[in-house]
């Protein structure tokens, strides 16, 4: 053990006042985007019970009337969920009083838009950008305002990210790179990574034997020789050569079974996550955290759709139950003991980003900003991504079936309200309703709806497949 001088810490704390504010206007704006998009999908599904009411023989009056109540109870619900984080169901009578002051607010605005000559339209568009921001805010300051916790006491403006420990051992580090056809930027992040551990060995943070492990996930170009010549030329850097392509899941499991070492840390090649917080993770490693999470601090790297894409999946995993980390990849330091909790997990549909909040143990979190891919494309093209998606929500949440269990229910009951319609139509009313649409459109919707869970139940069942034929996850090749 040794005694040194306490280095400062270098990590990126969100809560320093410039990256706060860049964090609290980029949250905002996602916040703000959600609140249209569900704003948008509510009014829709409004005028969808509307004409359904209409076309079932409502008086129109009364069928507005009920568009608009369940309009506001799934706006409560839809906003409280998915835009606000806040499902307090003791909120709605101050949601309806807001909704009230909204829709007060708009026919003031309207009223004065006709008054100085504008049409009906006209005055209705104009009333609704001011309209929207009015309400967004009305709700985020006022109806679903996070109630304060007495518990926490606020930090002080110059409090450290993270607290040090003043003595530390020599951490027996390993650091995993899964790579698939990663010749470009292979070289440079060789490069960077054995600098940055000489640096660490130079400190005496991590002990001689500290390495890195490539993970060769079956590549068609020269990866694997770049890996074989970087172990020739260092006795740092070791490599791994699966039998063919695994994907990113298997590939880095691999590796982080082979490598050995006290503390593993695992990044992607393509050097978009910042290497110099792995300091601080072994720095919160020997301040007794298991695992220590690299998560971003800001999305502003990412394009409109794979930011807006992104922060709904998130919110959508977390309303299934899934225990995941918000904005956290595969960028992660786990100690040996989670690496052997880890070894229990046998099952082939592999979602790490899922397992590992599972295991426990203490845990901490490093903030970075995450840049550009250094060079060549990205293996994560839009099919892979929305499989991944796929393999996080059916493999950690029965939701989805449940969900079928409750549209066949509503389903059956718009049903048998028809089917009661219909006979008081024809034998009370001495009327029937005319048109192909009362036979034809029922049918294409009970049909959609029957091919949609048929395809969600095949979901399950072809993970069940998979996991009964107890296949091995990947085979080991070569290992330098």
């Amino acid at each position: 053990m040794t005694k040194r001088k306490q280095p400062k810490s270098t990590a990126k704390n969100p809560d320093q006042k410039k990256q706060g504010v860049k964090k609290i206007v980029t949250a905002l704006n996602v916040q703000f985007i959600r609140f249209v998009v569900v704003g948008t999908l509510n009014t829709a599904f409004s005028y969808g019970i509307y004409a359904l009411l209409l076309y079932l023989g409502i008086e129109y009056k009364l069928a507005n009337l009920g568009s608009l109540l369940a309009s506001i109870a799934v706006g409560f619900k839809a906003h409280g969920k998915f835009v606000f984080n806040n499902a307090d169901n003791s909120l709605f009578l101050r949601f309806f009083i807001g909704w009230l002051v909204i829709y007060g607010f708009n026919i003031f605005i309207i009223g004065q838009l006709l008054k100085w000559g504008f049409n009906a339209y006209e005055s209705g568009a104009m009333a609704l950008p001011p309209v929207v921001l009015c309400s967004y805010f009305l709700q985020k300051l006022i109806v679903f305002k996070p109630k304060k916790n007495p518990s926490k006491a606020p930090l002080a403006a110059n409090a450290p990210a993270v607290t040090l420990p003043s003595v530390f051992m020599k951490t027996h580090l390993a650091i995993v790179v899964p790579c698939y056809n990663e010749e470009d930027v292979l070289p440079e992040t060789n490069s960077r990574l054995l600098a940055l551990m000489a640096t660490m060995r130079e400190s005496g943070l991590i002990s001689e034997n500290s390495a890195i492990y490539y993970v060769d996930d079956g590549s068609r170009d020269k990866t694997w020789t770049l890996i074989s010549q970087f172990n020739a030329d260092s006795p740092y850097v070791h490599g791994v050569k699966l039998s063919r392509n695994q994907g990113h899941q298997n590939a880095l499991l691999a590796g982080l079974f082979a490598a050995e070492g006290e503390a593993i840390v695992s990044i992607d090649a393509d050097l978009q996550d910042d290497i110099n917080v792995i300091k601080d993770m072994v720095h919160l490693y020997n301040d007794n955290n298991e695992i220590v999470y690299g998560v971003r601090s800001s999305r502003k790297s990412d394009t409109f759709f794979k930011r807006v894409t992104a922060q709904l999946y998130y919110r959508i995993l977390m309303s299934m139950g899934v225990d995941i980390v918000f904005n956290h990849a595969d960028y992660r330091l786990m100690s040996r003991r989670v690496i052997d909790c880890l070894r229990q997990y046998s099952e082939v549909n592999l979602f790490l980003r899922g397992i590992i909040p599972k295991l426990g143990f203490r845990t901490a979190t490093v903030y970075y900003e995450r840049t550009e891919r250094f060079a060549g494309e990205s293996k994560y093209p839009l099919s892979k991504m929305l499989a991944l998606a796929a393999e996080g929500i059916t493999s950690f949440s029965v939701m989805p079936l449940r969900f079928i269990t409750w549209l066949g229910f509503l389903v059956s009951l718009g049903s048998l309200f028809m089917v009661v319609w219909i006979i008081i139509g024809k034998f009370a009313m001495q009327s029937t309703i005319p048109g192909w649409a009362s036979s034809v459109l029922p049918i294409y919707f009970i049909g959609g709806i029957q091919l949609l869970s048929i395809g969600i139940l095949g979901e399950y069942l072809a993970k069940i497949y998979m996991e009964v034929k107890q296949r091995p996850r990947y085979f080991i090749e070569e290992n330098i």
